[in-house]
């Protein structure tokens, strides 16, 4: 539903097996998403008279509900068909089709309305491209394939394009070797069409769907972190921070945890301002753009508000590892020393208050040391004691 960008829903219903679970489910993702649905009941030969008329019944009564607010129009003639075909960008609308793919009944009907639905997402041939990669294969004489859908502009032949994010978060340059579309090549695709793109010098474990192919014109940023507002639809229990869960964006499909909200606690129905940290790695999101947020049965629905520049930690990276920042790459002794300065500071502290209350005992400081033996033994390495003996000020300088 989020990867694909869907113009319209098509809900198909079996005549016999009526209402379902997954047909609610699929309806409410529908309307969280803002996607105009129709419906289409399929084998009404076999279905007895008064089964089918119940489930219509159902059916009706559950698009007219407060949480839908649908207006059903059943379609049975082609006139029908032209008035919901031209009427149905409304999303209020919701033609209902009776088809049997046995006896090819009503299938006619169902056909012209397909032809008759216009693209509700428009797209201007003078924008950037953006592509969503939503598959990626191996093809053997051909190299590394990817497949998905162009969200804008107009990608051709031997372009080249900026292809991320990776795992740190960068993009880089990638050329289009060629294009396919309905298993037949072409020259160009347009904002809205689906095509496979087969690329230059790159390997396929470089990508992974959820990355994009962009112009270079839109400097393309990846971001660890972003603040969206979610619509709770169902969860069990409450929802509160580092609650982590499944976030599906475009074609994005990744762990995130909830850093922080506006409300101490979410639960079925609220909404809220939350702010949002991808797990594994950074993702190339815009505001906008709709989410849904899940986990199990818990399913919640919004929009990315902003993203969140992310801070690199590098200096704290360097520090830890002992590595400066320097052109030569050298040991950093500055950092090492001074903590050993601080650390001696405080030895002399304590050695001093010791030696006030014990002035002729030997006072011990344990200093502990990883051992380098072959079976990690704890001190018992040959040439680093485990302890250094430590004599009191009054015993290693004697008064003249």
């Amino acid at each position: 539903m989020t990867g694909h960008a869907p113009d319209f829903g098509m809900l198909m219903v079996g005549a016999n097996a009526g209402i379902v679970g997954m047909t609610k489910e699929h309806l409410g993702l529908a309307l969280a998403l803002s996607v105009p649905v129709f419906v289409v009941i399929t084998k009404i030969d076999m279905c007895p008279n008064n089964v089918l008329q119940e489930n219509l019944r159902l059916l009706i009564r559950i698009l007219k509900s407060p949480g839908c607010r649908k207006v059903p129009v059943l379609v049975k003639t082609p006139d029908d068909v032209v008035i919901s075909a031209t009427n149905f960008v409304s999303e209020r609308l919701c033609p209902i089709f009776q088809v049997s793919n046995v006896s090819g009944e009503n299938l006619s009907l169902l056909k012209m309305f397909l032809n008759l639905l216009t693209a509700r997402i428009t797209s201007h041939d003078d924008e950037p491209a953006e592509f969503q990669i939503d598959d990626t294969y191996s093809v053997p004489g051909v190299g590394t394939v990817v497949s998905g859908t162009t969200l804008k502009g107009v990608i051709k032949l031997n372009d080249t394009l900026m292809l991320g994010p990776d795992p740190l978060g960068h993009f880089t340059q990638i050329t289009v070797k060629s294009i396919h579309r309905k298993r037949m090549p072409v020259t160009e695709v347009r904002g809205g069409q689906t095509a496979s793109f087969a690329l230059k010098k790159i390997k396929r474990s470089q990508i992974r769907k959820g990355m994009v192919m962009v112009s270079q014109l839109l400097n393309p940023q990846a971001c660890w972190e972003f603040e969206g507002e979610i619509l709770v639809l169902h969860h069990p229990t409450t929802i509160s921070s580092r609650y982590q869960a499944m976030v599906h964006c475009g074609s994005i499909r990744q762990t995130a945890s909830i850093l922080s909200m506006s409300r101490d606690c979410l639960r079925t129905g609220d909404k809220a301002l939350v702010h949002f940290k991808f797990i594994k790695h950074p993702e190339y999101i815009k505001p906008g753009q709709r989410m849904v947020f899940r986990e199990g049965r818990t399913k919640a629905v919004g929009n990315v508000l902003r993203l969140i520049p992310h801070v690199s930690n590098t200096n704290t990276h360097n520090l830890r590892s002992g590595k400066s920042n320097n052109k030569n790459g050298q040991t950093s002794r500055s950092s090492t020393s001074t903590i050993m300065t601080e650390g001696n500071d405080a030895n002399e502290i304590l050695l001093g208050s010791k030696r006030e209350n014990t002035p002729n005992k030997l006072t011990s400081v344990s200093i502990n040391k990883k051992s380098r033996g072959r079976r990690g033994g704890g001190g018992r390495s040959q040439g680093h004691p485990a302890s250094t003996m430590v004599q009191p000020l009054s015993e290693q300088n004697p008064p003249a």
